[in-house]
């Protein structure tokens, strides 16, 4: 179902399994070679798919991250 998923979102979904299907900001670290801006695609993508719940601040950047029943099902978590 969702094979089209590349490492980088499958390592975020499964950081937020880690943390219990809740992970608040920040989700990468900031400078000159901060992963933040792939992140941020990656969330909005998995996002678009379902399998994240996205709570956002008031100026749209994500705040919380909470993994869909998809999301569970997408790690083999059913």
């Amino acid at each position: 179902m969702h094979d089209d998923l590349t490492t980088s979102q499958r390592d975020l979904l499964a950081r937020v399994l880690q943390h219990g299907g809740v992970l608040s900001a920040p989700f990468g670290h900031v400078g000159e070679d901060s992963q933040l801006p792939g992140i941020l695609k990656d969330i909005d993508r998995l996002e678009a798919q379902g399998l994240l719940k996205v709570l956002r601040e008031a100026r749209g950047s994500p705040e919380r991250l909470e993994l869909t029943d998809a999301g569970y099902a997408c790690l083999g978590m059913t």
